[in-house]
């Protein structure tokens, strides 16, 4: 089965780059450049190459620990996207997770770190959400039903200026009518990139997914 779910997950991921318009696989198919920040184990081939020998029972604990309140937002993202292709093989493995990521949202709390679980269960919802329209793909018997972008934009009010948290914000709104709204979390983006920083290079590593609307977001 994983390997019917990594098959359909490349040939998405691979039919989308002309259309980039579509949202779905980006989430997925577009890794973060995060260096050798601490995250879920992976290996080396490419967007898709997680860990056979990983137990996923750990999957929830691994990823929460993974998330403590100083970890940088892009950081936050690759561990999510990693999280979310490793629940997409198992649905027990999913519902844990997501019980874990809104139990720590449901404390209540109205701080910065509570602020950031609002993103983390927004993000990992909708980078979930874009498994399941994958042929192949576990359907968790707690699939999320949040809002994931509602949730990214509670953060970024309790935040500000985040540039990493706006580009999260246009990925999960790049397709269809929400065009529009990705183009600008897209410019307030680039325009918070620092030269040579990680966002900067993620950007310039996903080209291929924003075609022109990368350029016009990084036009002064």
């Amino acid at each position: 089965m994983r390997t019917r779910l990594a098959r359909s997950l490349l040939v998405s991921c691979l039919s989308l780059l002309p259309a980039v318009a579509l949202a779905g696989p980006p989430l997925l198919c577009f890794p973060m450049v995060v260096g050798d920040a601490p995250s879920l184990p992976w290996g080396t081939g490419g967007w898709n190459s997680s860990d056979p020998n990983y137990d996923v029972s750990r999957l929830a604990d691994d990823t929460t620990a993974l998330l403590g309140p100083a970890v940088p937002t892009l950081v936050r993202m690759e561990t999510l996207r990693r999280a979310a292709l490793y629940a997409a093989k198992d649905a027990a493995a999913a519902g844990r997770l997501f019980a874990a990521l809104r139990a720590r949202v449901s404390k209540g709390g109205t701080g910065p770190s509570d602020a950031l679980a609002r993103f983390d269960l927004g993000y990992a919802v909708e980078a979930f959400r874009q498994t399941t329209h994958m042929g192949g793909t576990v359907r968790s018997a707690a699939e999320p039903a949040e809002d994931g972008y509602a949730l990214i934009t509670q953060t970024l009010a309790v935040r500000g200026r985040d540039p990493a948290m706006e580009y999260a914000a246009a990925l999960v709104t790049m397709g269809g009518a929400a065009r529009a709204v990705s183009g600008e979390h897209l410019r307030r983006a680039g325009a918070g990139a620092a030269p040579g920083s990680d966002l900067a290079r993620t950007m310039a590593a996903h080209r291929e997914l924003w075609g022109d609307r990368l350029v016009a977001a990084n036009r002064p």
